[in-house]
């Protein structure tokens, strides 16, 4: 038994790696494609060739249609997580670096459990709170360095995006109980796909006069940072025993992204990106790990009250 649950343990780390490194291309090569694609057109070709990939494995797996009844659930998501996440992100990434995009993505996970406490009434507890503003003090040193701070700048819209997918978290937790993770993949991004198509003659015309490095660019992001993957990614939260030994790798994508925006681009992150980008990722692993520090916390004090306690007990 204990075997099998290593491997299992081991599969997901795997799969939770292997998600990490393609997400992280994934800022790469959108830099890459955003000299020569706009943003909707980018996000109709990279997510209908994600959607039909995703279609050809619904078929062959069988996975069937969802109800009738939630199908607005599925376009409400679709609209949160990939349509309206994917423009903001393209617009995002027409000024500001892969590196810093990338760790203002990492904050998802802090932002997903800060709308939890708001509206479904968990509790972050102090170290929680803590690490929230240390996120919030690196987003703002990234906004702030030797830039001008306006509504239009990348920033601003790459906050937005993070937003998105971080409701995106919450609203899928009302469909686990009726769907796989499979399934709402497929519906989800589908649902995005077809959003898209009211972009379809601006894509045409600009696929007409892209050149193929582009092409190959978004080609690339449609099959495996999203469709690949987010099953992957799926696959790696459905077999591990823990979700924070899987999220846990999502920290590594600003690591990542920097360094393959060095090798790809030639883009080296300024002063404020590797500032701001560790104050993120420090604010980032404390609440990921505020229950232990809590514990620790909790331990620490008990051991200074015996302390106390025995020093009293002496002086009597």
């Amino acid at each position: 038994m204990k075997q099998s649950d290593e491997c299992a343990a081991n599969q997901a780390l795997v799969l939770a790696f292997l998600t990490v490194i393609l997400w992280s291309s994934g800022f790469v090569f959108t830099r890459i494609a955003v000299r020569d694609i706009s943003p909707f057109p980018l996000g109709l070709l990279r997510y209908g060739s994600a959607s039909v990939l995703l279609v050809i494995i619904g078929l062959v797996k069988r996975v069937g249609l969802p109800r009738l009844k939630d199908v607005p659930l599925f376009l409400f998501l679709g609209a949160l997580g990939f349509f309206l996440y994917q423009i903001f992100f393209n617009i995002a990434m027409m000024t500001i670096t892969a590196a810093t995009a990338s760790v203002v993505t990492a904050t998802v996970p802090v932002l997903t459990a800060f709308f939890a406490s708001l509206l479904f009434r968990e509790k972050l507890g102090r170290i929680g709170w803590v690490a929230v503003g240390i996120e919030f003090a690196g987003i703002v040193v990234l906004t702030l360095w030797e830039r001008e701070v306006s509504i239009g700048s990348g920033m601003v819209w790459m906050i937005l995006a993070a937003v998105c997918f971080a409701c995106y978290n919450l609203i899928q937790r009302f469909v686990k109980t009726r769907y796989s993770s499979v399934q709402s993949t497929i519906y989800t991004i589908t649902a995005c796909a077809l959003m898209f198509l009211f972009f379809l003659p601006q894509g045409l015309e600009e696929v007409r006069t892209a050149p193929l490095t582009s092409l190959l660019a978004v080609l690339f992001m449609g099959i495996f940072p999203s469709a690949i993957g987010f099953l992957l990614w799926t696959k790696a939260l459905s077999v591990a025993k823990q979700i924070g030994d899987v999220t846990n790798f999502m920290f590594v994508t600003p690591l990542l992204s920097t360094l393959l925006e060095i090798l790809l681009i030639g883009d080296f992150p300024d002063l404020g990106t590797i500032g701001g980008g560790l104050l993120i990722l420090i604010g980032v692993a404390m609440f990921n790990n505020r229950e232990k520090l809590q514990q620790r916390q909790f331990v620490m004090s008990a051991d200074d009250q015996k302390s106390l306690d025995s020093v009293l007990e002496n002086r009597k």
